[in-house]
């Protein structure tokens, strides 16, 4: 899933050890020299936060705009399991790990309409079983919730079922009136189910009594609202009773373990029955406004497993030297210059419906020198909807070459030929309106300017770099980029606002392109690469209302066909995609430059589905 979130106006980040170590009644110097084995099991284990992106969503129940790796991967995961487990925390393979994983392998049945998953035994921190009856309980919220659900694709696989149930304890039974893929199915579908605790969240207020108020519509929505506004109450996840009740190996540290600045303090679920349990006795997930600030507390030591900024990369021998190894950490997902194709302003929004000048914004996107230059050489190109890194099977022959590689003559020619009067330095004014050969295009009246505006996330050294280049770039052509900044939560925040919208009721402050944090789109937990979400009409983290029949059918055969079929068919679309533009590619910087401190031990790899795996990290002192 993207890396998207929105923040609550009262949620801000500290930016400096001080200021943190404050928050939390220590002293800097007191963070510094004593975090290491200040508990009497195992020792406390920091790790950074990325800039700006302080966890927004404790319940596993998510929009498209709280679906980023602060929530859906750096929490909620470590408290709430979900039923199917995807990555390896001894290998970076985006792919179903059953060993750690809550059933068994699905079974099909009735021409695949029928899936029967068998649950292993799990216990809830309260000491009951975890039961199909909690993953009935949770389906009954999403399923009347769809539109707040960021896995919900418009008439995706929730749209065909035809019931689900839990003859046994240990039992939960999905019917489909459609046969899918089986491997679509499990990558995108099964994936999604979490067991939540119905015996401690079925309730409708906090004085309600618990029930079984999810077996009706009504019921159902009154326990997603009490719920949803406990978890947008971010200064009481860690005295409100609800998050305490976890089948996974962690807890919030009750009373002290959240802080609206982002700091989460996670303990051992001493009740966790599963694989991999605890060897440490404190997690703790630490918040910074900007990377150098991050880069800071790295030196200073109290961050055992933080991040360099590219900027710091000459760096690299002194980390080395004080006992940190250093690895690229490559996520499974893609980096993208969003198109808001419903934006404020509708006179641009005619210049990013044209495909010609979506191409030659792309051809002006020099991705070998980004990665060279900018990434430091730690970075992987973009060139559609499925990543490059990892290799796998699901990535075309056609899709590993670049279908617009840089070229300021490419890109000059295109606007000329469709009736631009070309200012190098300037701005370039539409002199042929019209929607004919060799015309501006549809809605593009004489004069128009070529301008567009673009909003990108602050703290982040190696974006603003790009987008500076990028300005250059497209200024020796003629189009114009008005840029701006802000934290990246407001960037998302701007960019979902014309969501699913008609663009007359967008705020002003919507941009026409918007850039956040690389990769921005990540394939969690929908791991099947076929980008339904993103590229789909509707598509819930498609904040561009991007929509194409031609697309969406693709997408509908590569869900139902066989598998051989359908890898064909993913082909198709995604040399389709990469071509259309909904979208402009950019390269993937590594998700982070990753510094782990020689004391922690336990950390062979790092999982391109970007989860973490503390349980099974040790200090050495």
């Amino acid at each position: 899933m993207r890396r998207l979130r929105k923040v609550l106006a009262s949620v801000t980040a500290v930016c400096t050890v001080g200021a943190l170590s404050t928050a939390i009644g220590v002293t800097a110097a007191d963070a510094s020299s004593s975090h290491h084995g200040s508990k009497s099991d195992g020792g406390v284990v920091t790790f950074a936060e990325q800039p700006g992106f302080p966890p927004t969503y404790i319940f596993p129940l998510y929009d498209g705009a709280n679906s980023g790796n602060n929530d859906i991967t750096y929490l909620q995961p470590l408290m709430w399991l979900p039923l199917y487990w995807f990555g390896h925390p001894t290998n970076s393979a985006a792919t179903i790990n059953y060993k750690l994983s809550m059933a068994d392998p699905p079974v099909f049945s009735d021409g695949g309409k029928t899936i029967t998953m068998k649950l292993k035994h799990y216990d809830w921190s309260t000491g009951t079983p975890v039961t199909a009856r909690d993953l009935v309980f949770w389906l009954n919220l999403v399923l009347n919730e769809k539109t707040n659900f960021a896995g919900t694709v418009p008439g995706g696989w929730m749209t065909h079922v035809a019931s689900y149930s839990a003859p046994s304890a240990d039992t939960f039974v999905l019917k489909l009136n459609k046969v899918y893929n089986q491997t679509y199915l499990l990558y995108n579908g099964l994936s999604l189910l979490t067991p939540i605790p119905q015996q401690a969240w079925d309730k409708t207020s906090a004085s309600a009594a618990i029930g079984t108020y999810d077996k009706t519509s009504a019921g159902a929505k009154a326990v997603y609202t009490y719920l949803n506004a406990r978890s947008e109450s971010l200064s009481t996840w860690d005295t409100t009773a609800l998050w305490q009740v976890v089948d996974g190996p962690w807890h919030l540290q009750p009373k002290t373990g959240f802080q609206v600045t982002g700091q989460v303090i996670l303990i051992p679920n001493k009740k966790y029955s599963g694989p991999n349990k605890p060897k440490i006795s404190e997690f703790e997930e630490l918040p910074f406004t900007s990377a150098t600030a991050e880069y800071d507390a790295l030196r200073s030591g109290t961050v055992d497993y933080g991040y360099v900024p590219t900027t710091d990369l000459g760096a690299l021998g002194s980390l080395k030297a004080s006992g940190f190894t250093i690895e690229p950490w490559y996520e499974w997902g893609d980096t993208i210059l969003s198109i808001l194709f419903s934006s404020s302003n509708t006179k641009y929004d005619s210049l990013i419906d044209q495909l010609y000048i979506r191409q030659a914004m792309d051809s002006l996107i020099d991705q070998p020198e980004y990665i060279k230059t900018i990434l430091g050489g730690y970075g992987t190109p973009t060139y559609g909807p499925v990543p490059v890194t990892p290799k796998t099977n699901f990535l075309a022959s056609a899709e590993k070459k670049n279908p617009y590689p840089y070229s300021k003559s490419k890109a000059k020619k295109l606007l000329t030929s469709h009736g631009w009067t070309i200012h190098s330095g300037g701005t370039d004014v539409c002199s042929k309106p019209g929607a004919g050969a060799g015309e501006c295009g549809k809605g593009i009246a004489a004069g128009t300017k070529l301008a567009v505006s673009l909003m990108y996330p602050s703290g982040f050294p190696d974006l603003d770099n790009e987008v500076q280049v990028l300005r250059s770039a497209y200024s020796a052509v003629g189009i114009h980029l008005t840029l701006s900044e802000a934290p990246e939560n407001t960037v998302l925040t701007d960019a979902f606002a014309c969501f699913d919208k008609p663009a007359k009721t967008c705020p002003a402050s919507t941009p026409d392109l918007a850039l956040w944090s690389s990769p921005s789109f990540t394939y969690v937990p929908i791991y099947y690469p076929d980008g339904t979400s993103m590229f789909g009409c509707g598509g819930t983290v498609n904040p561009g209302n991007y929509c194409s029949k031609a697309v969406n059918a693709e997408l509908t055969a590569i869900e139902t066909e066989g598998n051989s079929a359908s890898m064909k068919t993913l082909y198709k679309y995604q040399e389709y995609v990469a071509r259309q533009l909904p979208d402009l590619w950019l390269p993937n910087a590594a998700y982070q430059i990753s510094a782990i401190s020689s004391k922690l031990k336990g950390v062979p790899a790092q999982d391109s589905t970007a989860h973490i795996y503390p349980s099974t990290w040790t200090l050495k002192s």
